[in-house]
C-alpha cells in the first residue's frame, strides 16, 4: 500500500504599497488695531489667528480624503462616528512648520501673520480609516494609549476667573502679566 501527501502553496499576494503623504496648510490672521490692547498682545492674537486658520484648512484637506466609513443616525442626531473621532485625534499630531510675520504695509502693519501646518499620513492611517469600526478603535487606543472616547455628552466644567483690575489698566479682558500698555 503507497499513500503519499502532497501540499500546494498559493502564489504570493503582492503587497501594495500605500502611500505616505504629507498634508501642508498655511493660515493667516491679523487683528484691527485697537487702543484696547498693547502691540505685543495684538501681534500674539494675531499670531495664534493664523495658527488655527492653518490648522482649520488642514482639516478641510483631512476631511476630503475619499474614506470609506459609517455613521450611526438614532433620534436624529448622530450616535456613533468612530472615523470622525478618528479623524480629530490624528489631527492632532499636526505640527507648525513656521510662523512669520508677512507684509509691512501702512494698513496691516507688521501685525500680518502666516503659519505653515503639515501632518504626515502614514500607511497605518490608511488602514485604520479605512478598515471596519472595531480596528478604528484599535487604532485610537494605540494613538493615544487610552480607550476611545466616550460618545455621550458629558456637562461642561465650570470655573471661574478674576477679571478685576490689575492696577495699571482697567480693560474688560482677564489679568494677564507681561503686557503693558504703550
Amino acid at each position: 500500500m503507497t499513500t503519499a501527501c502532497s501540499t500546494q502553496k498559493a502564489p504570493p499576494t503582492p503587497i501594495v504599497s500605500l502611500p505616505y503623504k504629507t498634508l501642508s496648510a498655511i493660515g493667516y490672521g491679523t487683528v484691527e488695531k485697537s487702543d484696547r490692547y498693547s502691540r505685543s498682545q495684538i501681534k500674539l492674537m494675531a499670531m495664534r489667528a493664523s495658527k488655527m486658520d492653518a490648522y482649520r484648512s488642514l482639516a478641510e484637506q483631512l476631511n476630503g480624503i475619499q474614506l470609506r466609513g459609517q455613521t450611526t443616525v438614532g433620534d436624529m442626531e448622530v450616535s456613533h462616528d468612530n472615523y470622525q473621532i478618528y479623524l480629530n485625534a490624528y489631527l492632532r499630531g499636526a505640527r507648525v512648520k513656521r510662523t512669520s510675520a508677512i507684509g509691512s504695509d501702512i494698513y496691516a502693519g507688521d501685525d500680518t501673520f502666516e503659519t505653515v501646518v503639515e501632518l504626515d499620513l502614514t500607511p497605518r492611517f490608511y488602514e485604520c480609516i479605512n478598515g471596519p469600526s472595531e480596528l478604528i478603535n484599535q487604532c485610537l487606543q494605540q494613538n493615544t494609549g487610552n480607550p476611545a472616547p466616550d460618545f455621550e455628552q458629558k456637562p461642561p466644567t465650570v470655573s471661574s476667573i478674576n477679571s478685576g483690575c490689575n492696577g495699571d489698566d482697567c480693560y474688560n479682558y482677564s489679568n494677564t502679566k507681561g503686557f503693558r500698555r504703550k
